[in-house]
């Protein structure tokens, strides 16, 4: 019971939005009803323009507007929005991996997990991904971004239906957008350099964490009509580690020095992809079915393929793949 609660609450929480706007929505439409007969035909029709406005806009708010139509540049404009969209926002209701983690290692001794049980290959997946403005305006701007991704062994009852594993990742980012730079065909869209941090929150001998400095670049082609390509290349270096005590001095040599995000948008879908060293992450982004659509609010169908270390901080030296299906959020 304690598992169907929490799939029920979180399932509440995205039916909620949907039925705020439907209810909404049918309280002005009423309103335009009511003028019928009563008002002058120019005042109603006026009513009902106003309240077809008024669903448009909370149905697709601004937050959630697709960079495709107005470039990944946009994403970092100043804002005086309190939270905004980062890096993707995703629930995959079911993924399966081909080899599950049971027994984490890492070179420190100290940090050897020994085997407890065998972990279900089923479980529920999701990031969650924010930034806010903190400082700056025109094209400089300083912004906080928090990143947490989480694996949810909901199916497997036996246990309780645990959580393996939640990575939290904040991070400070300065970001500059130049102005009329352009290189065979594409355009430069913004630089970024960021310190961040990354842990999974638990105690040694499951602990891993690292610290970071990055650069990335991002730069953008327009291809008209058959969509838009951005490509987003990050370099980092990491910062303290190596050290006797450190829960994982191998990172750099799983995990590389940097990684690159390429996003191919076309017409309402995006598809896009995280290449590291020893990784790739794929997924695929489409319009949410109609009665999906109907119920959750600026939800994509997503599909999300993963093949390589580094899926988890507990698994950044585990090799396996996994595949998962679910709803996102699209990017802004």
């Amino acid at each position: 019971m304690k598992n169907v609660g929490r799939c029920t609450l979180f399932a509440l929480q995205f039916f909620l939005a949907g039925i705020a706007i439907a209810a909404t929505g049918a309280e002005s439409l009423q309103k335009c009803l009511d003028m019928q007969g009563q008002a002058a035909s120019e005042d109603t029709l006026e009513c009902y323009n106003r309240t077809s406005q008024d669903l448009l806009t909370k149905k697709h708010p601004k937050s959630f507007r697709i960079a495709r139509d107005r470039g990944i540049a946009e994403e970092w404009v100043p804002s005086d929005e309190p939270v905004r969209v980062y890096k993707q926002n995703y629930f995959l209701i079911f993924a399966h991996s081909s080899n599950p983690n049971n027994t984490p290692t890492s070179p420190n001794p100290d940090n050897q997990v020994p085997f407890t049980y065998a972990l279900d290959n089923k479980e529920i997946k999701f990031q969650i991904s924010l930034k806010a403005h903190l400082a700056g305006s025109g094209r400089h701007a300083l912004w906080f971004g928090y990143t947490q991704l989480s694996f949810w062994q909901a199916y497997d009852r036996e246990h309780s239906s645990p959580f393996r594993e939640n990575d939290y990742e904040p991070e400070l980012i300065y970001s500059f957008r130049p102005e009329n730079v352009g290189l065979a065909g594409f355009t430069a869209s913004f630089l970024n350099a960021g310190l961040v941090h990354q842990s999974n929150g638990q105690a040694i001998p499951r602990s891993r964490n690292w610290n970071r400095f990055y650069v990335q670049v991002g730069i953008e082609r327009d291809f008209g009509e058959y969509g838009k390509l951005a490509l987003q290349p990050r370099w980092w270096r990491r910062l303290g580690g190596n050290a006797v005590d450190d829960d994982n001095p191998d990172i750099i040599q799983q995990l590389g020095n940097g990684e690159f995000e390429a996003r191919y948008y076309y017409r309402q879908g995006v598809l896009s992809a995280i290449a590291r060293i020893h990784s790739l992450q794929l997924d695929l982004a489409l319009p949410a079915p109609r009665v999906l659509g109907v119920l959750i609010q600026n939800a994509n169908f997503h599909l999300q393929y993963f093949n390589g270390n580094g899926e988890s901080l507990m698994d950044y030296n585990q090799r396996h793949r996994s595949y998962g299906l679910g709803i996102s959020m699209p990017f802004e």
